[in-house]
């Protein structure tokens, strides 16, 4: 729906054109929106679906079937989460006024996140480093606040080099709170900076991840915080990428 009608009349036929182009932008702004949502959900359940089939798989060989099972329930709960984060992504762009905000603590939701991503970087052979700040409380929605930032810090496990540290970092000023990810990892081309957040961008690599990933992680992520009016930026850290994603 990309037609428009150009016409500068000010009668009933020049404000019948103007409701035709209000319609025709909220059509495309849906089925922009709908095809948005088939390409996130096809990224964002890879890995928790890859942590759920090992769940699986150690409740079928493991000694403590309990704690296995409790992990498959957690994984479970976060693929349930984690739909209705990318559902919230997806009517917030749509409709804006429709996302929920409300006082959370930013820096205990940084930690859960931190937990939950132990494991992986554990299998990348990196290790996370979580400096506690004092309590941070923010207005946000808390599963478009965790998307962003999983996905910021996933995409840091992915890059950092075996034995290296990924530091993750709260901290809040007068008018504006923050989380600071950064790896030590061969950081990006100056030229890719701009590029990063946009969706399908992919910085040109080599290696074992070399073509893994689709270029949306941080899209997504950019897009959470647009819809708390907030931003996220990136820069060479050297070594390493350093991601800031600011909330007011």
């Amino acid at each position: 729906m990309k037609v428009r009608i150009a016409s500068t009349r000010r009668d009933e036929i020049g404000q019948l054109a103007t409701a035709f182009n209000a319609m025709a932008g909220r059509i495309e702004t849906l089925v922009e929106a709908q095809r948005r949502l088939l390409t996130d959900l096809s990224h964002e359940l890879r890995s928790p679906l890859t942590r759920l089939g090992l769940a699986v798989e150690l409740a079928r060989s493991g000694d403590n079937r309990d704690a296995a099972l409790d992990r498959v329930q957690r994984e479970a709960d976060r693929l349930n989460s984690m739909v209705t984060g990318l559902l919230e992504v997806t009517r917030g762009e749509a409709n804006p006024g429709a996302v929920v905000l409300a006082p959370l603590q930013l820096d205990e939701l940084t930690d859960e996140i931190v937990e939950d991503c132990r494991v992986d970087a554990t299998e990348r052979g990196c290790h996370l480093a979580f400096k506690q700040p004092l309590a941070v409380t923010v207005h946000g929605n808390p599963e478009l606040l965790r998307r962003a930032i999983e996905n910021v810090l996933r995409n840091a496990i992915r890059f950092s080099p075996a034995g290296g540290e990924v530091g993750i970092v709260v901290t809040a000023a007068a008018r504006e709170a923050s989380v600071t990810i950064r790896d030590q990892g061969p950081g990006v081309p100056a030229e890719a900076l701009p590029h990063l957040f946009d969706a399908f961008y992919r910085v040109a690599q080599t290696g074992p991840d070399a073509g893994k990933g689709y270029g949306l992680g941080l899209s997504i992520a950019r897009r959470a915080m647009e819809l708390h009016k907030g931003h996220i930026a990136a820069r060479n850290a050297q070594p390493g990428l350093e991601v800031t994603l600011s909330l007011p």
